[in-house]
């Protein structure tokens, strides 16, 4: 467990790969595995005060508020196809989640693993959380650390997808989005959340909660601090209550060789999906879209958009895609936490 999380931290400062929930994560990790039971008696109140934070759903609550305060969805407000092509990911997780029960996993461990293909990690921790605490930490770190690799792997599915034409298509600019039309988007977004799936509350609906205090315009200082300083602060805190509960009979173990299985099929789906729903949109309209766009439904923001930016330029230096993949992203992690929310409601039986 020790050359577990030396490896997680080594590859979070090397690869750049998600280091802030990684790295809290591997120290968790090792301090809850320490060979010396004195020592671990000691330090149960404090991991157990830790874990109340993520298993009431505070820490991911405050993260999402955060991210929300941050986030600038103009560009999904302008492209309301990409909206509705990113939904479609929660198809792939529920066939994760019935690929996981053939496996032999119970239905909200499976749906849980479905959840790392939305691409941000959070979700499938909090529906683990809820549904699922026993795999609680196999989840998460299968999460974090899959998206990564995914990273690495993403490219040659692009490649194996996506003709060379259809990589090099341009977008059109986007339209301008007025700051009233942001604020009625967000606060649309949060009574739809709260009406129809209100399960999702605290992931979609403080998500919109925070993009509201960013764009009323009368917070400023308060959705900086969220965005910037909270947010850091909660995810160290979630990093170190998830890590330790990673304990050693969890990690070694075939539960989680299946959810690491579960994860990788996910999260490749998910694009599948979007790619191919993005092909035949172009077949039926006339206004194409590149089909890199849908490389980039996945949660993580702005890495999934910067990938795909990169994959673009690749083979036309000229061509502007990040913002399109952006709102395509922000659409991908909306995905995940309404689906979230149902799977909680659903599997947690609600």
């Amino acid at each position: 467990m020790a050359i577990l999380a030396l490896g997680l931290i080594y590859v979070a400062v090397i690869f750049r790969l998600q280091p802030i929930f990684l790295m809290p994560l591997a120290a968790g990790l090792l301090f809850a595995n320490l060979p010396i039971p004195a020592l671990n008696a000691a330090l149960a109140p404090f991991f157990l005060t830790l874990q109340h934070g993520l298993h009431s759903g505070l820490y991911p609550a405050l993260i999402f508020l955060g991210w929300g305060a941050g986030a600038n969805l103009t560009y999904l407000i302008a492209h309301p196809r990409l909206l509705v092509l990113g939904l479609l990911t929660p198809l792939a997780f529920l066939a994760v989640l019935f690929l996981g029960w053939g496996l032999g996993l119970h239905p909200t461990q499976a749906g849980s693993a479905a959840l790392i293909g939305g691409g941000d990690g959070l979700a499938a921790t909090f529906l683990a959380t809820q549904v699922a605490p026993e795999l609680t930490g196999p989840i998460s770190l299968a999460a974090f650390t899959l998206i990564g690799l995914y990273f690495w792997l993403q490219p040659y599915l692009v490649d194996l997808l996506i003709s060379k034409q259809e990589r090099m298509l341009r977008m059109p600019p986007s339209r301008k989005v007025s700051r009233r039309e942001s604020l009625l988007f967000a606060g649309a977004g949060l009574v739809l959340t709260l009406i129809l799936v209100p399960w999702a509350a605290l992931l979609t609906g403080m998500f919109f909660l925070g993009n509201i205090l960013k764009e009323a315009g009368v917070v400023d200082r308060l959705a900086r601090t969220l965005s910037n300083r909270l947010a850091d602060i909660v995810a160290l805190l979630l990093g170190l209550a998830v890590g330790s509960q990673c304990h050693t009979s969890l990690v070694f173990s075939l539960a989680f060789l299946k959810i690491i299985l579960l994860g990788l099929v996910a999260l490749f789906l998910a694009n599948i999906l979007v790619i191919l729903a993005i092909k035949i949109h172009n077949l039926v309209f006339a206004q194409k879209i590149n089909p890199l766009i849908g490389a980039a439904a996945l949660g993580i923001v702005p890495d999934a958009a910067q990938m795909v930016q990169i994959l673009g330029r690749r083979e036309d230096p000229h061509n502007h895609l990040f913002y399109h993949a952006l709102a395509s992203s922000q659409a991908a992690l909306l995905a995940a936490t309404l689906t979230s929310g149902l799977l909680w409601s659903i599997l947690g039986g609600h």
